[in-house]
């Protein structure tokens, strides 16, 4: 077997964090560590990442990134530390060691990654997916107050941005395939009104008219005509009048990886200890410590 090889793409802003994920990944046994800090050609670098034979891609950087990272990384699985990181998210440092027991082997792939679902918007001139939600505004300049549908890969009840509004409402886990659709309206006239953290700092109250299930393979017709589409929450394009898109859930994301479980097996097989014992663990190896207070 050659030595293992993992891939990075940053922001270039992420010098520190760059240098922590390298750091991790020789310490956990990855020879070959190809980094990619530039802004364009993202698709393309995955691939040749991927034909270069990476076990892992670390992507840290934007949601545009992420994006074009999970179209490129096919089945290798894709560790994605979003830009502006909330405290549930790995640290680089811990999540460098992750990657680099998945890309060497040292961990069983089927028991640390979890397969995503994505949601593929076809316009008559182009095809692109979003790993969260897709939003519709009626308006051509994109503004949260006039969204009129959205539709959600996941929901739950403690997220932010705009998968938060049927995470109050009707959440959807990220361990179903399914998804979530929402009708959204002016406050003044819907049935529903959440307070919704659609951004950092930002609550909003929104209006529901309804929601429902959101099945995998089933086409949804937007009603854009005029207004404008926003993938994970950042404005990506307007619909002209007379013109038509469709959004559809795919089961066939990218494999993510579970970084606490990849620690958790990574312990339980005691594969980052300095001196291994002879043997398995001992039911209990606590000692008594050595003061008393």
């Amino acid at each position: 077997m050659g030595e293992a090889v993992a891939g990075i793409v940053a922001n270039p802003a992420s010098e520190r964090d760059i240098q922590s994920l390298r750091s991790a990944l020789r310490v956990a046994g990855v020879g070959r560590v190809m980094v990619w800090t530039e802004a364009g050609k993202i698709i393309g670098t995955v691939r040749r990442m991927v034909d270069a034979g990476a076990g892992v891609v670390i992507c840290a950087g934007g949601e545009g990134m992420m994006r074009a990272a999970a179209a490129a990384c096919g089945d290798v699985p894709l560790l994605m530390l979003p830009s502006g990181r909330a405290a549930a998210l790995p640290e680089p440092t811990v999540a460098g060691l992750a990657a680099g027991l998945l890309a060497t082997h040292q961990v069983d792939i089927d028991l640390v990654t979890n397969r995503a679902t994505v949601l593929e918007v076809v316009t008559k001139a182009r095809r692109e997916i979003a790993l969260t939600d897709v939003s519709v505004s009626a308006e051509q300049r994109w503004d949260p107050a006039s969204l009129t549908e959205l539709y959600c890969t996941f929901a739950v009840p403690d997220g932010i941005g705009l998968s938060s509004i049927p995470g109050r409402l009707c959440p959807s886990p990220k361990s179903t395939v399914d998804g979530v659709a929402v009708s959204l309206g002016p406050v003044d006239e819907t049935p529903y009104v959440v307070q919704a953290p659609i951004a950092p700092g930002e609550v909003r109250a929104v209006g529901v008219r309804g929601w429902s299930v959101l099945h995998p393979g089933v086409r949804v017709d937007l009603a854009a005509a005029g207004g404008s589409i926003a993938l994970d929450g950042e404005p990506h394009f307007v619909l002209k009048r007379g013109e038509s898109a469709f959004v559809e859930l795919k089961p066939e994301g990218p494999w993510c990886v579970d970084v606490r479980a990849v620690m958790a097996e990574a312990t339980r097989k005691g594969l980052l200890l300095g001196r291994k014992p002879v043997g398995s663990f001992p039911v209990s190896h606590l000692v008594d410590a050595p003061f008393t207070g």
